[in-house]
């Protein structure tokens, strides 16, 4: 039986990647030795300038991105900024499609003083779909994250609350627009990710397999946090889930941490799926 592929996402190394303690090359090159097939990249890793190298260098190791994690302020009251961000992600979205991966992660945008919610929900929904007419002719979609806050952010997300993410996720829903759903950002708000993921899961395009304990913004190892993972998983797996499920690497146990991650997300997906 076909079951999800595993992930890494290198939460724990963006501060250390962007202030050039290790290279984005560096990383990668990392990822063979821990078994991983797959890496998700944040955004502010790439550029046009080494966009052909990183390429060159996952086809070397024989990686697959599963995804570029992007952070787009679709609620900023200002519109030329807005545009510049919906510019932004297509430039994104040309680099998932040169990178071989089909799906960039949006997110709605910052929660901004002086904003009505309404026009706040309308202007993320505008941005994801225009972004979506512009992504889908490259084989990409925007996949929508249940988000708390992005590491580079001085502030939380527009809809980090699940009533806001709903609101806009049913505008959403009908449009090509789909899902990133994280497993650990609920637990931050005190929601039941089990109960947001059944609403939405026809949707999922990709998973962030995160833990964390509740209200707890660093993450946790896999296991060692409150996420239940094989309720997740069995909903995953019920719905026909095969993308990836991408661990996000926040916890500060470091490589040995990881490690621990894997091996729990392993074993818990070939007790859902089947070995």
């Amino acid at each position: 039986m076909a079951k999800p592929t595993i992930a890494w996402m290198p939460v724990r190394l963006i501060q250390p990647m962007l202030q050039g303690q290790i290279s984005v090359l560096e990383w990668l090159r990392q990822a063979p030795a821990f078994g991983v097939q797959a890496v998700e990249i944040y955004h502010a890793f790439l550029s046009d300038e080494n966009l052909p190298q990183v390429k060159v260098e996952l086809n070397a190791l024989g990686l697959r991105v599963s995804q570029i994690t992007c952070a787009p302020d679709f609620t900023n009251p200002d519109p030329a900024v807005r545009q510049a961000e919906l510019q932004a992600m297509r430039q994104r979205v040309d680099w998932a499609a040169e990178l071989g991966t089909d799906a960039v992660r949006t997110i709605a945008g910052m929660v901004h003083d002086g904003v009505d919610t309404h026009d706040a929900v309308q202007y993320a929904v505008e941005g994801m779909v225009k972004l979506a007419e512009y992504a889908l002719p490259c084989g990409v979609y925007p996949c929508y994250e249940n988000h708390y806050k992005d590491r580079l952010w001085t502030r939380e997300d527009f809809s980090f609350q699940p009533e806001r993410f709903l609101q806009i996720f049913e505008q959403i829903e009908p449009t090509p627009v789909r899902v990133n759903f994280d497993f650990a950002n609920p637990l931050m708000t005190g929601t039941d990710p089990v109960a947001m993921l059944q609403r939405v899961v026809h949707k999922v395009h990709h998973v962030h397999a995160g833990d964390r304990l509740p209200g707890e913004y660093q993450h946790s190892v896999l296991g060692e946090g409150a996420v239940p993972f094989q309720p997740l998983l069995q909903i995953l797996k019920a719905h026909g889930y095969t993308g990836y499920l991408s661990i996000e690497d926040g916890q500060a146990q470091g490589d040995s941490g990881f490690r621990k991650s894997l091996a729990f997300l392993q074993a818990q997906v070939d007790a859902v799926w089947g070995e």
